[in-house]
């Protein structure tokens, strides 16, 4: 391979891996966030304790943390989120929780998602949330251990 191929190569390796979404680390955790960098592709995470629905948020209405922009649907929503963000962001950073129990770093889906025990778990697949409900504890464990070796 010549010198010109394999900076050809760089460059589009390093143009690929821009266009892909990818966990931004921040305050040593890692958030998943989507292609224009928004976490849980802007769905309101304080929507899912309020209304118990998820629920499409705005650009309008943010809030920072963890080195990201959140979006909610309504300022009192985001306001909440930024008075205490820990008790309504997703854990796990928004990854999906079955992946991360086979120490495998995924996306959540917002559409996917369990409260158990106070706390917010996204899931990449209905299949996953399914697992969850059969034994919550043994997969947030197995999660919890390979989610420690990323932050």
């Amino acid at each position: 391979m010549t010198l010109l191929s394999r900076r050809k190569m760089m460059h589009i390796s390093a143009s690929t891996a821009a266009l892909c979404p990818l966990p931004l680390r921040a305050a040593s955790a890692p958030v998943s966030v989507n292609s224009a960098g928004v976490p849980i592709d802007g769905y309101d995470t304080t929507a899912y304790w309020q209304m118990a629905s998820a629920q499409k948020g705005t650009a309008t209405y943010t809030a920072s943390w963890r080195g990201v922009t959140w979006q909610f649907s309504s300022q009192k929503n985001a306001d909440v989120f930024a008075t205490t963000p820990s008790n309504f962001a997703p854990q796990f950073g928004g990854f999906c929780t079955r992946a991360m129990s086979f120490e495998k770093v995924v996306n959540g889906n917002p559409e996917v998602w369990r409260i158990y025990e106070g706390k917010l778990y996204l899931f990449a697949r209905p299949v996953g949330g399914e697992k969850f409900d059969e034994g919550q504890d043994a997969m947030i464990a197995k999660a919890q251990a390979h989610w420690e070796t990323m932050a």
